[in-house]
């Protein structure tokens, strides 16, 4: 089998508060090959964006900090790299896009500017002209036909779905490994969330580009993704392919999270929801995380917390129930 490029292995990451360290993420491991898409998934306060970040040690330490574990991207454990030399992986190998794409750039410089700045930085042989040109092409690759004009363009100037396939070339332009998409649709219109997905698609069959999506939506996963990792309270839930999961899933969690769809042809009132509220992770229960929401909890689940185990090729869990 070919070698993954990036293996996450028993990645643990707190924060230090006044009552001690909160840990965020617990053993969190998992592998992306080229070509593949892995959606991580769960509500608000799950773990999704901590994991992300905490991969492109995007996370302030402190009051964030590594309490275990290791990030690999092909053989190299980029947890143990200086910050100097991590700078160098951000963007040349890890590329990152964000929810709010005009948070990416700077209103103050033209577009143009922009791109050729970060390429030179990342390419110190790379001549003026030459970052002008990979520019463009990084910019008519995202759909932008009139390429000259978006460079001469600033960032208020245009829309938010124009600077979000602007900041997705700036990424691309730098040609990354791996390419870390934090709900990057969520501030957008449903027909601009359309053709970003479509795009990514597109870029992640053509070229190989494996990513790692963070969202809340499944229709988002059932477009994109080809496997998923469902995240309740900073610990892994359930993975399995996209199609698997979607059709099949496991965990109480996942079922209740695909549940609580909304279906057009479904009566009013009947709207489904997860009753309660996600763990206090400053004091989590002492069973499984999502037991106190679980209507189908056993004595057990209260109080011994699930271990990790493979279920079937493919398919993991944490559940007593499975």
């Amino acid at each position: 089998m070919q070698q993954p490029i990036l293996d996450v292995s028993d990645l643990r990451m707190g924060f230090s508060t006044i009552g001690g360290t909160v840990v965020a993420i617990d053993q969190v491991s998992f592998r992306l090959h080229r070509g593949e898409v892995l959606a991580i998934i769960g509500e608000s306060g799950s773990g999704k964006t901590v994991t992300a970040m905490s991969i492109a040690r995007l996370i302030a330490t402190p009051p964030g900090r590594y309490l275990g574990g290791s990030v690999r991207i092909g053989d190299e454990d980029i947890l143990t790299l200086h910050e100097a030399a991590m700078e160098e992986v951000r963007g040349s190998r890890i590329g990152t896009i964000f929810q709010n794409p005009r948070a990416s750039l700077d209103p103050s410089f033209t577009v143009g500017a922009q791109l050729t700045e970060t390429l030179r930085r990342h390419d110190p042989q790379l001549t003026r002209d030459g970052a002008r040109g990979r520019a463009l092409e990084a910019l008519r690759q995202v759909g932008f036909p009139d390429a000259e004009r978006v460079m001469a363009s600033h960032p208020h100037q245009l829309s938010g779905g124009m600077c979000q396939r602007i900041a997705l070339a700036m990424t691309l332009a730098c040609k990354p490994e791996l390419l870390i998409a934090d709900e990057p649709t969520t501030a957008l219109d449903v027909g601009v969330q359309a053709r970003i997905l479509m795009l990514l698609k597109r870029l992640g069959r053509e070229t190989g580009l494996p990513i790692i999506l963070i969202t809340h939506d499944i229709g988002v996963v059932a477009a994109m993704a080809t496997r998923v990792l469902v995240m309740y309270g900073g610990h892994m839930q359930e993975t399995a392919p996209a199609e698997d999961l979607l059709e099949n899933p496991l965990h109480p969690y996942t079922r209740a999270l695909i549940d609580a769809l909304p279906d057009p042809d479904a009566p009013v009132g009947t709207l489904s929801f997860i009753e309660g509220e996600p763990p206090n992770l400053a004091d989590p229960p002492p069973g499984c995380r999502f037991a106190p929401r679980c209507p189908q909890a056993t004595a057990a689940c209260h109080a011994d917390l699930p271990g990790w185990r493979e279920v079937a090729p493919g398919r993991s869990v944490r559940c007593h129930l499975v």
